[in-house]
């Protein structure tokens, strides 16, 4: 199918909106349909900030991770 896209992580949405986003802007109409871009782009912001979250997350589970296998070597 033409158009489709699996959305299965924030990177994935991210680049949905984008792809919907540039349609807009590229459209005659494209004042038209600032409320939409608006909306969207609010949605693209908050699946950043929530894939950036993800990432903070990951980067401390593995530094506390490192952390606690050098105190049960001390142990």
């Amino acid at each position: 199918m033409k158009g489709w896209i699996k959305i299965s992580d924030p990177p994935d949405l991210e680049r949905a909106l984008v792809r919907i986003l540039n349609r807009i802007l590229a459209s005659d109409n494209s004042i038209e349909n600032a409320g939409r871009f608006a909306s969207l782009a609010n949605c693209w912001i908050a699946c950043r900030r929530l894939r950036l979250d993800i990432e903070l997350v990951e980067d401390l589970r593995q530094r506390l991770e490192k952390i606690e296998q050098e105190r049960a070597k001390c142990d």
